[in-house]
């Protein structure tokens, strides 16, 4: 395309200009089990190596006389900030801004926010509004179409829309009907809804009739002014809702009080059906909607007998169908005109003649909210459906540890239970431990548990408080089982769980004591725990004559929840320094490996066998795809991938597929034990790295929730775990950690929020 692109710059001056407006809302549950509401159809690869959101930026980088296209703007949904800014930014097309919208609204609210600005400021200014999610191959005929709107919209004003000529009598399009020719243009006489079958044949065989295809033109003045006219609340609240815009860099968040006020309705109600002049422009370029599966067939390389096929697909003896498989051998045989696709934890067929009944599919799934109703892994054994994960987290764990789990006689929390669910006495209690519990049950009072998070956290906070914190300052190491100190150094990982759990205990009950807390904590590591010479942080008080990458690793986490919960950029740039000493320090290039034990200068430890934790990659993966986001550092999903896949390619025990305790550096001398915690961080790590693109087993979370579900979440105690087996899968911890809470309740919680069964944030 490129040579198409640059035309001489001499002609400029007399084109017209216009701002592209992408609109990149709505579920596409038309396409289910593929798109859904975490992950919608234009995030998707659908119809080539790019996904129909890149595909629809391309279509505005092209270069031609008469018409050029302005730096674009980007309209979706907030919780997918992440995919549009990175799919913006890693193309050709220059992008304006992000507007980011906090709830759905429809496509009124969104275009009005779109242009609130420019209505005032460059009345002129004209607009083009384009769907994120249709495939148009011939982007210079789209081109063309553009400027013949463009030049007509210059002469006669008002609005300009494209109307594709029907092939069908289509029931699931709306309609246009042309009026009298205006040049290369009609008057629209009016829009029809979606009509019945025999209304759609005469709208066909009239002549007179195009779909509308949603893409259409404007001046931001004029737009403004008709939905004034028309919608003055949807006008006001957009516009509100721009001018309390929370703005970092091109993101505009919207004001979500502001937009929630906006009443929701489509532009094609809200202004068209009543506008006061609108014409239509033929469309002279291929289009579909990708609406159906049935459409994406007709939208896809076929082969010779007219089967689309992605993915590893074997037919014999099959014609006319769709067929995608993303996770395993998909082998179709004698069948005609069928719909097949398969994802990692849902499986559709469906005769092409019925592919509508995919929306019914997919709202009856998401209204029972077993999504997947059962999922089986590899292994052949059932995985719970998501909405039995939450109850078991919801129902029996976070009852247990709030229960049986907390120290009612001497404070804060059981270092472990037996596995029938009684305090197991070990002689000593972690401080990191109650951290980590206040961790949980702060998330758990975020996500709504209708137990007794508040007084559990008011108990372990007053304990930690109360007998943690040391005289010279810093929280110590042990007590003993009743609650006396029994070691009072400052560990450094010991400090960084507190200040994750003040964080989301901040979060959850605004207490503004978890953040006085916090800035203690902060202010004693500064002074006593870094290394100002050659960087990052000692061991602990006792200044040891080893480090460990581990302490760094929850500093990082603990400074992106800090960043989470309050947007300060001081926490954000603390939390760089761990991923600067990660990228320096702890990465081995030469065997994609993180380095675990230092002398106190940094170099390697050599008394010692190198040993690295799958468990530990695959938690730095989790945080480094974050820091990845928050800090727009795409570079850092190249450290991720390669750890991903020493992991994946060597970490897992062939006996039970667990994620096993430790190995060599080069994969060898694995230690075939595994616990509990270590599946978790895989579960996490494959949850996000499957929403972020990156190459790699996307049925790992299956793989770990069987793992997981079927191997160690199977204790007399509901709710409870057995914390390690062997490589053989046969039980050997002797007692439940409650040290592994932590790590079980995050993993669950990121997979019941990818499931759509949590909210997004807490």
């Amino acid at each position: 395309m490129a040579g198409n692109r640059r035309k001489s710059e001499d002609v400029m001056d007399t084109q017209h200009t216009i701002t592209p407006v992408i609109l990149c809302g709505g579920a596409g549950s038309r396409l289910w089990p593929m798109s859904r509401e975490s992950k919608p159809k234009q995030f998707h690869k659908l119809v080539n190596d790019k996904t129909l959101l890149a595909n629809t930026l391309e279509r505005v980088d092209f270069r031609g006389e008469g018409l050029r296209y302005l730096p674009t703007r980007i309209v979706g949904g907030i919780e997918f900030e992440s995919l549009l800014v990175e799919q913006g930014e890693t193309g050709g097309v220059e992008v304006e801004r992000y507007v980011l919208e906090p709830l759905i609204r429809d496509t009124a609210a969104a275009i009005a926010a779109a242009i609130a600005d420019l209505a005032e400021s460059e009345p002129e200014r004209m607009v083009l509004v384009l769907p994120s999610d249709h495939q148009i191959s011939d982007v210079p005929a789209f081109f063309d179409v553009i400027r013949t709107g463009a030049e007509a919209l210059a002469r006669r004003g008002g609005i300009m829309t494209i109307g594709i000529a029907p092939t069908r009598p289509e029931t699931q399009y709306g309609y246009i009907e042309r009026g009298a020719a205006d040049g290369a243009v009609f008057d629209v006489s009016r829009f029809r809804e979606k009509p019945d079958l025999e209304t759609a044949k005469e709208f066909l065989a009239s002549g007179r009739f195009f779909w509308n295809g949603g893409i259409f033109m404007f001046r931001a003045g004029e737009m403004g002014a008709e939905l004034a006219r028309q919608q003055p609340e949807v006008w006001a609240q957009a516009k509100l809702a721009v001018a309390r815009a929370e703005v970092i860099g091109k993101c505009h968040r919207l004001d979500a009080e502001a937009f929630a006020a906006s009443p929701k309705v489509s532009i094609d109600y809200a202004v068209m059906e009543n506008a006061r002049r609108i014409g239509v422009v033929p469309a002279r370029f291929d289009w579909n909607d990708l609406g159906s599966w049935n459409q994406l067939h007709d939208g896809s390389p076929l082969d010779e007998a007219g089967n689309a096929r992605f993915g590893d697909v074997l037919t014999i003896d099959v014609a006319d169908s769709y067929l995608r498989s993303e996770d395993r051998l998909l082998a179709v045989a004698g069948l005609d005109n069928i719909i097949v696709v398969s994802q990692p934890d849902a499986l559709l067929i469906v005769h092409r003649d019925k592919s509508h009944l995919v929306k019914d599919i997919a709202g009856r799934v998401k209204a029972t909210g077993e999504w997947p109703p059962l999922a089986v892994a590899h292994s052949g054994r059932p995985v719970p459906s998501p909405r039995a994960i939450r109850n078991w987290l919801f129902d029996t764990a976070l009852p247990l540890w709030a229960g049986a789990g907390v120290d009612r006689v001497h404070g804060g929390v059981h270092e472990a239970l037996q596995h029938d669910g009684s305090p197991a006495d070990l002689g000593f209690k972690r401080l990191r431990v109650l951290a980590r519990q206040i961790y949980c049950f702060a998330n758990a009072e975020l996500l709504g548990w209708e137990g007794n998070a508040r007084e559990v956290l008011t108990h372990c906070f007053d304990t930690l408080t109360s007998t943690g914190w040391h005289a010279d300052g810093g929280w110590i190491h042990l007590w003993n089982t009743d609650g006396t100190v029994k070691d009072p150094q400052r560990d450094t990982y010991d400090q960084c769980f507190v200040l994750l759990a003040l964080a989301w205990l901040w979060q959850a009950t605004k207490w503004p004591e978890a953040r006085a807390w916090a800035d203690r904590t902060i202010a004693y590591m500064d002074a006593h725990l870094i290394d100002h010479a050659k960087g990052g942080f000692y061991e602990s008080s006792l200044r040891l004559d080893y480090r460990r990458a581990n302490p760094h690793m929850h500093y990082l986490e603990a400074m992106q929840a800090w960043y989470e919960v309050t947007g300060e950029q001081a926490f954000l740039d603390r939390a760089q320094t761990a991923v600067e000493l990660f990228k320096s320090v702890f990465f081995d290039p030469e065997t994609w490996s993180v380095t675990e034990h230092f002398e106190r200068d940094w170099s390697v430890r050599t008394d010692r066998p190198a040993r690295v934790e799958p468990g530990h990659h695959y938690e730095w993966v989790w945080l480094l795809l974050r820091q990845a986001r928050f800090a727009d550092q795409p570079e850092l999903k190249e450290y991720c991938r390669k750890l991903y896949a020493t992991s994946h390619a060597f970490g897992h025990a062939r006996g039970t597929d667990a994620v096993c305790d430790s190995m060599a550096p080069d994969g060898s001398a694995m230690l075939g034990t595994a616990r509990l915690w270590c599946q978790t961080e895989a579960l996490k790590a494959g949850l996000l790295a499957r929403a972020e693109g990156l190459p790699g087993d996307e049925t790992l979370f299956i793989r770990m929730l069987d793992v997981i579900f079927n191997r160690y979440l199977t204790t007399p105690a509901a709710g409870g775990w057995y914390d390690q087996i062997d490589p053989k899968g046969r039980v050997i911890s002797k007692d439940m950690p409650a040290s592994t809470f932590y790590h079980v309740f995050c993993a669950l919680v990121e997979y019941l929020r990818q499931e759509d069964m949590l909210p997004a944030h807490g």
